[in-house]
């Protein structure tokens, strides 16, 4: 039966819907978390038209001693793919839309509008418009499944002047939820899992292997998932203090303008457009906070979130305690969705900020400039230790001639005097090599105001950008030998053509928080976090050229770092996605626990994305090595 038949349908799937549930948090739950899809609602859909009730129940809990969950011999090897005898039917999608409310989007490219193949949408104005902002993530961001970084979405679809050309959806999704309640989140993942479709899960979509895109999938787009709610003395169980209860959909700007106005400090990225509750606590997320309390994943108190089997629960450490251990740190898309956390927040404080730049030149050589970086690097310890983060560029601006800028050095809760202090032996080291400096130092009586005077808006956007990282650990800081290997490692990749984006960072210890969760081990031992960025290419380099590039970068110019820092790791929403051996890379000794708990939690393999837990057990098909696109069918090994 056809959904316009019966009207009545999805009217009953949100009448069905319970009322606050009970739930081990102690902050409510917000009221799009109220929206709770039932057994009832089911039922109801299943007496009307069994079909749509198969393709939309739940599936087994996770503890089922049943093995009816799990992949069998028949269990298709593919994801269905658009074109597919199993691709459902344009009847099952309106019926899935109907269940939805209408929040059902049909992926049209961001960059559509300039290409004479999409008639419906084509418009040169708006082709224009989109052109000249398509670095900005706004623009990404406020889309349903643009990718930031389209070099893994196959580079289909880019803005372009010549209409005649060709635009293919490529790695995005085939068709988008614009969630504004769980029990859409509910509807989808059932859906996609009844259905054998790929599944990918999308907030504003930073990251650097693009992990929510997604040919042939359905996406689930957490961006309007707005509920920001504060606490000036939350009280559950270990925790007392100011905190946040932050919705899937708010992103690190809107966290730190909230605590501004409540006269506090949250923890979130030093970008403005990170998802808090999505990707950044599920990677571990680091900050420019991170060396007075610790990496934002430590913040998170409790967490409500839908499991690969449809149903809702809240996790805490003393509740699904082995979800809420692997959700913070263990990796996005790959236990459920997170439709809100509740995380810790702090008295404000001031921030006084240094920058300044040097470079090499008439009376500052090479040699000279490479003997700065290592006595910047002599400091990283000292710096860290009194609650600094360093933010910093090295790149060649030319044969033999190399930059370094602060961009800036931080001083979290310092005065003036205070930061002063602590730089001037630096100061005096770079004295005493010849290259003079004059730092430009400013107050700021609060973080965001700091914030806001020292980071501009990030680019994003470049069709052949990419990039690598490593956690370098205290003891190639410490150690002369090992100090100075490292920067005759960090040395060759700039020679080479390298950009290096550095931060001095520690997490720091907090007894305030329970720091006991899945972040890669090797954030606990580092003091440096470098993101390489790859050699320049033009625009309309080829997939050859690509693939060429990447293979530089991760077997020559990362394989360096990784030589000098054994053992040592990096962190996974700002890596190479080629990184060998990333579940070390990535998740260190932590990764046979996730990887269990993703078997008990997601059996059927519904989440996946590149380089997550259990990605191993899964291939995309027309890849070429050293540049995979998403552009293919997810597929079992």
């Amino acid at each position: 039966m056809a959904p316009s038949l019966w009207p009545g349908w999805a009217k009953a799937v949100v009448l069905a819907l319970g009322c606050q549930q009970a739930t081990a948090a102690c902050a409510p739950r917000f009221s799009f978390e109220n929206a709770e899809l039932t057994d009832a609602a089911l039922a109801d859909i299943a007496k009307q038209d069994a079909s749509s009730g198969a393709l939309l129940g739940f599936g087994e809990d996770a503890d089922s001693a049943s093995a009816s969950n799990k992949p069998s011999p028949s269990t298709p090897k593919c994801k269905v793919f658009p074109g597919d005898a199993n691709w459902p039917s344009d009847k099952a999608w309106k019926t899935f839309n109907a269940s939805l409310g209408g929040a059902l989007i049909k992926t049209i490219p961001l960059a559509a509008p300039c290409y004479n193949n999409w008639p419906q949408v084509r418009d040169a104005a708006k082709c224009q418009q989109i052109t000249e902002n398509w670095n900005s993530p706004r623009l990404h961001i406020e889309d349903p499944t643009s990718a930031q970084f389209p070099i893994f979405q196959g580079r289909t679809c880019l803005p372009t002047d010549d209409p005649t050309q060709n635009c293919t959806l490529g790695g995005y999704a085939s068709y988008s939820v614009a969630v504004t309640k769980v029990s859409q989140i509910q509807l989808a993942l059932n859906f996609a899992r009844n259905a054998n479709i790929r599944l990918v899960v999308r907030n504003t979509g930073h990251d650097f292997a693009d992990k929510s895109i997604g040919a042939g999938a359905l996406s689930i787009w957490t961006h309007k998932l707005k509920d920001l709610e504060y606490y000036s003395n939350y009280q559950c169980k270990k925790y007392k203090g100011p905190a946040f209860k932050v919705g899937a959909g708010v992103v690190t700007e809107e966290v730190y303008a909230a605590a501004e106005k409540n006269g506090v400090v949250a923890v979130g990225g030093e970008c403005r457009t990170v998802g808090i509750a999505g990707g950044f606590v599920a990677g571990g997320g680091h900050s420019p906070m991170s060396t007075l309390v610790g990496m934002g994943a430590d913040q998170v108190l409790s967490m409500d979130v839908v499991l690969p089997n449809g149903r809702f629960v809240t996790a805490t450490e003393d509740s699904n305690a082995d979800l809420f251990w692997a959700l913070r740190g263990g990796g996005g898309s790959t236990y459920g969705v997170v439709t809100s956390v509740v995380i810790a927040a702090y008295p404000k404080v001031p921030v006084t900020t240094m920058s300044f730049l040097y470079t090499t030149g008439p009376n500052v050589t090479a040699d000279t400039f490479w003997a700065s970086i290592g006595k910047y690097f002599s400091y990283f310890e000292r710096f860290t230790n009194a609650g600094a983060y360093g933010y910093f560029l090295v790149v060649s601006i030319g044969p033999g001639e190399f930059l370094f800028n602060f961009m800036p050095f931080w001083g979290g809760n310092m005065t003036a005097p205070q930061l002063t202090t602590l730089v001037t032996p630096f100061l005096n080291d770079l004295a005493n090599l010849g290259i003079a400096v004059t730092p430009n130092i400013t107050v700021y009586p609060t973080f965001y105001q700091a914030f806001n005077g020292s980071w501009a808006p990030e680019q994003v956007g470049a069709p052949v950008g990419h990039a690598g990282s490593r956690l370098f650990p205290r003891e190639n800081f410490v150690d002369p030998a090992k100090r100075n290997a490292t920067v005759a490692a960090v040395r060759y990749a700039i020679e080479a053509g390298g950009v290096l984006v550095g931060y001095n960072i520690k997490a720091a210890t907090n007894p305030k928080v329970n720091q006991d969760n899945a972040v890669n081990p090797a954030w606990r031992k580092s003091l440096g976090f470098f993101i390489l960025g790859a050699g320049q290419l033009p625009n309309n380099a080829t997939d050859a050229q690509i693939a060429a590039n990447a293979k530089v970068m991760t077997t020559d110019w990362l394989k360096r770092w990784r030589d000098v820092s054994p053992g040592s790791g990096t962190y996974q929403s700002e890596a190479d996605i080629n990184e060998p051996d990333f579940q070390q890379s990535y998740y260190g000794s932590y990764y046979p626990k996730l990887y269990k708990l993703k078997q008990k939690y997601d059996p059927t393999g519904l989440f996946y994305a590149p380089t997550a837990v259990g990605s191993e057990d899964w291939y995309i098909t027309g890849q070429i090595p050293y540049y995979p696109t998403q552009n293919g069918k997810l597929c079992r090994k």
